[in-house]
């Protein structure tokens, strides 16, 4: 298989990459296969308008997607630039976007400001730390190699230099009416789901909904500060909305079968870790016994990519129960990292048998 031929960290494609149409002046950008950083945007023109939804995690990918959307821009430039939540993976190329507005929800507006693409370059620091650990004669210390080594995979295929943060200059809260060229496109707030401030975009008229990260499809959802109920009802949104397609953060396009599966993720997942919870287990090994049991195994969900990420989930899950904070700081993200990272290396070896 040739190089162009790979995704982004070199696996096989199970989608089509780049540009996809999903209606009359409607684009999506797909970024297979959805893993870490491998994110989705789109574009709305209506009458010589667009808004484009989200931008990717750097210069090169989101110049070349924007070459790409070049012949619709051209009729109908972009006027407004929509950012469905903080994540850089969906607003840190925004600069190469000449519009006059970037619009996003007021929490994501003042999460953005806060945490921008420093943050990768302090991951990048962190990764070269484990590596430094894996070298001291530590007990486990083999485990400082698969966090580094799991940092390093993650941000390898992507290039954070030159980035110049641009936030939003307009914000709201619930929900705001747009008017692309003649074209009504809507803005949901729904979070706190994967983060506080999510929102997704709805197109009436088009039967079109646009999910940010709402959606990850056939990828492991990841839930950071956000709310694990929430995030049901925010999926039951969207399906109450009766969209024929449907453009996931993460993940080939979609109809609210797709929709559904995330929602049944979530609930299943609930339901296990109350289990673990009640029993006063670590999370740590609630989510490696959920990741091994039974009951997970024989789930859709359990042949997403990114089972590990599980381990973060469950953390959410169990601060919530235990009634401590939605917010997670840098540190502690870090940390939860590098345990994601060990979890990987567990359920990639053989299980004992007792």
């Amino acid at each position: 298989m040739a190089p162009e031929d790979l995704t982004s960290v070199g696996g096989a494609p199970r989608y089509r990459a780049g540009l996809h149409s999903i209606g009359q002046n409607i684009s999506a950008w797909l970024t297979p296969n959805g893993g870490w950083g491998e994110s989705n945007a789109a574009l709305i023109s209506g009458h010589k308008s667009s808004l484009l939804v989200d931008t990717l995690w750097d210069l090169p990918r989101t110049e070349a997607m924007l070459e790409a959307f070049q012949p619709q821009i051209e009729a109908a430039p972009i006027e407004q630039l929509v950012n469905t939540h903080a994540d850089g993976d969906h607003w840190f190329g925004n600069q190469l976007v000449s519009a006059p507005k970037i619009i996003a929800t007021k929490v994501a507006a003042r999460h953005m400001r806060r945490y921008g693409p420093g943050q990768m370059t302090a991951l990048r620091a962190v990764a070269g730390v484990f590596r430094g650990l894996s070298y001291v004669p530590l007990p486990r210390r083999s485990r400082w190699r698969v966090a580094a080594d799991y940092l390093e995979d993650m941000m390898r295929p992507f290039d954070f230099s030159n980035i110049k943060p641009a936030p939003p200059t307009l914000t709201f809260s619930r929900k705001l009416a747009l008017d692309v060229g003649g074209r009504q496109v809507i803005l949901m707030e729904v979070g706190p789901a994967h983060t506080t401030g999510d929102l997704i975009v709805y197109l009436p008229e088009d039967r079109v909904v646009i999910a940010g990260d709402v959606l990850f499809l056939g990828s492991t959802p990841v839930l950071w500060d956000g709310s694990s109920r929430n995030w049901i009802k925010a999926c039951e949104k969207i399906l109450a909305l009766h969209a024929d397609t449907i453009v996931p953060g993460h993940g080939p396009l979609t109809d609210p079968s797709g929709v559904e599966a995330v929602r049944r993720y979530w609930q299943f997942l609930r339901s296990a870790v109350r289990v673990h919870f009640d029993k006063s287990r670590p999370p740590a090994e609630a989510a490696l016994r959920i990741a091994r049991s039974d009951e997970f195994l024989k789930q859709p969900f359990a042949t997403w990519d990114g089972k590990e990420r599980i381990l973060i989930n469950v953390y959410a899950i169990y601060r919530k129960l235990l009634g401590r904070k939605r917010h997670v700081n840098p540190l502690t993200r870090v940390n939860l990292l590098r345990k994601t990272a060990i979890l990987k290396a567990q359920l990639e070896e053989p299980e004992d048998d007792d």
